[in-house]
């Protein structure tokens, strides 16, 4: 008999902790390969950055190692803990907070460069990734910088909405239906190994779909290879409509 947990992505975080753990075998691997990347696209590489859904804080001590001083912020409070105790071991001075997005405790004009690395933009609808921009571009410093690493999700579904798929070791999901109306593909995900189950809720992005909120919002947008957007801030003074 599995249990049933709600809806949550708790199980999948679970089974990939050791992704966003810059102390496991993988977390070191991606590390680096976070940093190749960075190099290659980030538009400058000093200043004040901030970290938006930093996790564990592997994607923070990337940008710090580069040459930021770094803020990082996530809601998952044990996230937040395991990446002030890795900031300890590691002597860094990246600041971590448990902290919503949606409502940034920071002063205006405080960040020179903002963050979203790791695919964050499945957690976020449409609706609140807008709030997520407005909120960005008022900690903004003027022509400041937002750099985001998202897929084209939407084909990913086209493509494959029928198929089961391994998430990660022993964890399966299963796609059972697509909301038109709020953008999200729901999810069932069942944990072999534990006897849980859980359905999420998987926010469906494509590149035209974040070029038009990024630009809404104010920013003049460049797609890169390899996953990287970077939207630069070119109307400070307007606001969101």
């Amino acid at each position: 008999m599995f249990r049933n947990l709600g809806y949550t992505d708790a199980p999948l975080y679970e089974k990939t902790r050791d992704e966003y753990d810059v102390e496991s075998e993988r977390g070191q691997k991606r590390f680096e390969e976070l940093k190749e990347l960075l190099l290659e696209h980030l538009p400058i590489k000093r200043g004040k950055a901030l970290d938006i859904g930093c996790n564990a804080g592997l994607s923070s001590f990337v940008l710090e190692e580069i040459g930021f001083n770094v803020v990082g912020i996530d809601v998952q409070e044990k996230a937040i803990e395991r990446a002030r105790e890795l900031a300890k071991k590691r002597g860094s001075n990246t600041e971590f907070y448990v902290m919503d997005a949606r409502n940034l405790e920071f002063e205006e004009n405080t960040f020179d460069i903002v963050a979203l690395l790791g695919y964050p933009l499945a957690h976020f609808s449409i609706w609140d990734f807008d709030r997520i921009l407005q909120e960005i571009r008022r900690v903004l410093k003027s022509k400041g910088y937002v750099m985001i690493q998202e897929s084209d999700f939407l084909w990913t579904v086209i493509r494959g909405f029928y198929q089961a798929g391994l998430e990660a070791e022993g964890l399966v999901r299963i796609n059972i239906d697509v909301n038109v109306y709020e953008g999200y593909l729901d999810r069932l995900l069942i944990d072999l190994e534990k006897g849980v189950f859980s359905r999420d809720k998987f926010y469906i992005w494509s590149p035209w779909i974040l070029k038009y909120v990024l630009e809404k919002n104010g920013f003049q947008v460049t797609f890169k290879e390899r996953d990287f957007v970077i939207g630069q801030l070119i109307c400070k003074s307007e606001t969101s409509s």
